[in-house]
């Protein structure tokens, strides 16, 4: 024996206010908004050698051109051939100022 029921009617309509946090959506998070200041100066390295200053074989260094480096901060040289990560100590062949390293877990 087969019943039928009935369509349930549901009220849809609401009272009150709306929510405030209703129209708020979280931004995406974007890491060239939190790493990139210029895309004109940014550049980033994948570093190869051995594991110094904390910067390991395969870890991608990002490098702003612009900035100025402070002593003993992780920077990039160049002698017009090879780059080399250093700590900065006033040289003139600056390259750029490392500001993050990125390493894969």
């Amino acid at each position: 024996m087969l019943r039928h029921h009935n369509p349930i009617e549901i009220n849809a309509t609401t009272t009150g206010f709306a929510s405030p946090a209703e129209t708020y959506v979280d931004k995406r998070l974007d890491l060239n908004d939190l790493i990139v200041k210029d895309h004109y100066t940014t550049f980033y390295f994948k570093y190869s050698g051995p594991s110094v200053f904390g910067v390991n074989n395969g870890d991608t260094i990002v490098i702003d051109r612009t900035e100025e480096p402070k002593e003993g901060e992780l920077v990039i040289l160049t002698d017009k051939t090879y780059f080399k990560l250093r700590e900065y100590k006033g040289e003139k062949n600056l390259w750029g100022k490392v500001t993050w390293v990125l390493k894969k877990m």
